[in-house]
């Protein structure tokens, strides 16, 4: 149990789930502010009060309400886009390494020039070329190697 927790943590992007956390959080101090300030508004309006010190308190408090849901909202964007982009980042990599590993496999292998009659060549005007059963060999290797 412990190797599984310890594998989730080192591929656990900690700046990615504080900049996720922050954004959340953000934006919901920002909903309960706007909530407040609005009903303070109402409040107000209803009341028919003169006290107007509350009444610009309650407007004040509505703009950094929004304020804080749009800079929550705008913390969510960036954290996808960089979610995104460490994704892709990541996955790039794995096909580098798939493609250098297939690229690998697909080498032909050199053969010193007194040995033409080896196994899966044959000499055609001293040259010596790989016959398609040893092609077809090499990918069906390849493609059993992708699969596990």
């Amino acid at each position: 149990m412990a190797n599984k927790t310890a594998g989730i943590l080192t591929r656990l992007n900690l700046a990615l789930v504080v900049l996720w956390l922050a954004s959340v959080i953000v934006t919901l101090v920002g909903w309960l502010v706007l909530s407040s300030s609005n009903a303070a508004q109402a409040d107000f309006y209803t009341s028919a009060s003169q006290n107007y010190a509350g009444y610009f308190a309650a407007q004040s408090g509505s703009t950094l309400g929004s304020i804080l849901i749009g800079a929550g909202v705008l913390g969510m964007i960036l954290a996808l886009a960089s979610q995104v982009r460490v994704r892709g980042a990541v996955v790039a990599s794995v096909e580098n390494v798939v493609v250098d590993a297939v690229e690998d496999e697909l080498e032909p292998t050199a053969t010193s020039a007194t040995d033409t009659d080896a196994p899966g060549t044959e000499s055609v005007d001293g040259e010596k070329h790989e016959t398609t059963e040893t092609t077809e060999k090499q990918q069906g290797e390849l493609e059993e190697s992708v699969v596990r």
